[in-house]
């Protein structure tokens, strides 16, 4: 599209005018920049910026909340670290409330008549 057609036909005005500096990287150049990933932090972090308690951020995670990994093989115990990032994101898109898994059945009590 030419420039006065996108400024309705009026030229020489500065203020309707713009001219923008393009910047073009090449693949080269793009493999020579060390990409640097986002750090890991600890929970005590994580809950901090989330300004939860440790507690419930562990139990987020837990469950499934997105940005938390686990590390280890740990039966029972294991050392969660979080991209800060991730968690932001999934309390941008509101999954900070995941569903409880559902409690196994038991037979009630008493008598059944």
């Amino acid at each position: 599209m030419p420039l006065e057609a996108a400024t309705g036909g009026e030229m020489g005005n500065s203020a309707e005018t713009f001219s923008a500096h393009a910047t073009v990287i090449t693949a080269k150049e793009l493999r020579q920049v060390p990409l640097t990933p986002e750090p890991f932090v600890s929970a005590d972090e994580a809950a901090l910026f989330l300004c939860v308690k440790r507690r419930y951020l562990l139990e987020l995670s837990r469950r499934g909340i997105a940005g938390a990994y686990a590390l280890g093989t740990g039966g029972k115990r294991k050392i969660w670290v979080f991209r800060l990032s991730e968690l932001a994101a999934s309390v941008v898109r509101n999954e900070t409330s995941i569903p409880k898994p559902p409690k196994p059945c038991t037979i009630g009590s008493g008598s059944p008549r």
